[in-house]
């Protein structure tokens, strides 16, 4: 079973007991009569398509597989796993980008720890209050932005490392540029 903020699944092991999934191979095989089960699932990530990146962080902070990467608000991908670097002086953050959002990051992009509150008070603009999202609130995420001039660069490439920042700032806010999204395929991540 799997209890969690945002995500409930599985529930009804509790009642029923284990029972046993099974993940079809992705490519054309010969048939088989005899299968090895495994202690747990194989990871669900290796089998979706988009674009795969590296964030590097100083700390995990609240972050962990499959909390929402996202682009104005909008969930545009996932993080599919987390280690250390290795020589252990960073985090390094795997993530997934659906490959209908892919052109929305250039080498330009900015990406942002998006969990909790922002607040912000001074004597002459009042308070401010930022976040990026009820699911990001309760269960962390991660936000990027794209510039709008020369710095945004050309598209990223798979494997490509950004820097995740603790925070955004207002100029990555107001960038607004204008990229032409791709169309979702029938084998694209949901």
């Amino acid at each position: 079973p799997e209890l969690g903020l945002m995500r409930t699944a599985n529930l009804d092991t509790l009642v029923s007991g284990p029972y046993l999934e099974v993940l079809p191979p992705s490519t054309a095989s010969p048939t088989a009569r005899s299968f090895v089960a495994l202690s747990k699932a194989p990871a669900a990530q290796a089998q979706l398509k988009g674009l795969r990146l590296t964030l590097t962080t100083a700390q995990r902070g609240s972050l962990k597989a499959g909390v929402p990467i996202s682009y104005r608000g909008m969930a545009v991908g996932q993080v599919s796993h987390l280690e250390l670097a290795p020589n252990a002086d960073q985090v390094l953050v795997h993530i997934l980008i659906e490959p209908r959002f892919s052109p929305l990051v250039h080498r330009g992009s900015r990406f942002w720890n998006a969990s909790g509150i922002n607040l912000n008070v001074s004597l002459f603009d009042g308070a401010k209050l930022r976040t990026d999202s009820v699911e990001a609130l309760l269960e962390g995420g991660i936000a990027f932005a794209t510039p709008d001039d020369a710095q945004q660069g050309p598209a990223a490439l798979p494997g490509q490392r950004f820097a995740r920042h603790s925070e955004s700032q207002d100029a990555w806010l107001h960038w607004q540029p204008k990229i032409k999204l791709g169309q979702a395929s029938a084998g694209s991540a949901p």
